[in-house]
């Protein structure tokens, strides 16, 4: 719920609004298209800040233990081994293959009006490699990589979660703003 307005965006009414777009004149959607692209930008302020505070510290396996988990297909219990990790300090900081800036720059929003799915998306193309969006490991509280492309020596990595939580803080906000101008869009033709 948004704290100035006390209201709650409808996402049905933003949907069916959305899917209106399609009726405006070329001029006035390509106007809305725009201003839509725009409401994003708060989100991927935050997720940029994130991305420029400090790196994350480093992370080890520190030893292992096993826990008991249920089967529901088979309706057993059975025992699963389960690494767990300790803080360490980073060895060598300083070196940097530019993966977050590479994310930063991939950071968009998307608008999507078609017949069949209608919505507006922050995404990230982020940096690939061999195919991979390396921004999908780098969200995540810990990964393993090899060093600096070393396939022979692996290490584990603490991650630097950015994209989730700006997007929830911002979410409310940007869908108001949308309604807004797609509002706006409609009155104005």
């Amino acid at each position: 719920m948004s704290e100035a307005t006390g209201a709650q965006p409808d996402p049905e009414s933003l949907r069916r609004l959305l899917s209106g777009l399609r009726e405006f004149p070329p001029k006035v959607r390509t106007r809305t298209r725009k201003a839509l692209r725009g409401t994003g930008d708060e989100i991927i302020a935050g997720q940029r800040a994130r991305l420029d505070g400090a790196l994350p510290g480093g992370i080890r396996k520190s030893g292992s233990t096993r826990i008991l988990v249920h089967s529901k297909r088979k309706g057993k219990f059975f025992l699963v081994k389960k690494n767990l990790y300790s803080d360490r300090d980073v060895q060598r900081g300083g070196r940097s293959t530019g993966l977050r800036e590479g994310i930063k720059a991939g950071l968009r929003t998307r608008v999507v009006t078609g017949k069949t799915r209608q919505g507006i998306e922050i995404k990230t193309t982020g940096p690939k490699v061999d195919g991979y969006n390396k921004a999908k490991f780098w969200n995540k509280r810990r990964f393993r990589h090899p060093v600096f492309g070393n396939r022979d020596h692996y290490v584990d990595q603490a991650g630097q979660p950015y994209f989730r939580a700006p997007a929830f803080a911002g979410r409310d906000d940007m869908l108001r703003r949308t309604e807004q101008i797609l509002r706006d869009a409609a009155n104005s033709f």
